[in-house]
């Protein structure tokens, strides 16, 4: 197999808190540490703020909305809000009026743009979104919902955001414990 047309896989590593991304190749094995923007990956703030997030984004297209922005969603049933956390956590919490549930392990399965419309509605009791549909993310605290919402997008979505604040946030600010 010439070096051309050798597959590569790319690992995130953390090893002692040092984050490392390995780049590998059925001919050959590179190991790198991890640098954003010139910094070290381990001299950069992991406090998982929206800057970390926008700094460390492979996409900058996507939109983070607010509290405010989910509390008008009833008023806007066109928009979709999906919440990708893992079932067992909304039994544990409950979920945000209005949002489907579709696990971060199986969001590109589910929203992939030639599946069954029939079988989406079944299952979500919504259509399935179309490429425009505004689709607006969110988990626990925002991280799974970021690489959800860059999922949507690499399947060709137009309209993707993020809730940062995710359901912590909300709890906070609807007083649910």
């Amino acid at each position: 197999m010439g070096s051309n047309s050798a597959w590569k896989r790319l690992t995130l590593m953390t090893i002692n808190s040092l984050q490392i991304l390995r780049f590998s190749s059925v001919s050959a094995s590179i190991t790198k540490p991890l640098t954003v923007k010139n910094k070290l990956f381990s001299d950069v703030t992991t406090d998982y703020s929206f800057n970390l997030i926008k700094n460390f984004s492979s996409s900058a297209s996507i939109h983070i909305v607010e509290y405010k922005d989910i509390k008008e969603l009833p008023e806007h049933p066109e928009k979709l809000l999906i919440d990708v956390r893992e079932p067992n956590e909304l039994r544990e919490t409950g979920q945000i009026p209005t949002s489907i549930n579709i696990p971060l392990g199986v969001v590109a399965h589910e929203l992939y743009p030639d599946c069954d419309e029939s079988t989406f509605k079944a299952k979500y009791g919504r259509d399935k979104p179309t490429i425009d549909t505004e689709l607006i993310f969110h988990c626990k605290v925002g991280r799974r919902s970021h690489n959800a919402a860059e999922i949507a997008q690499q399947l060709g979505y137009r309209n993707v955001r993020n809730y940062l604040g995710s359901w912590t946030e909300w709890a906070e600010k609807e007083s649910i414990k």
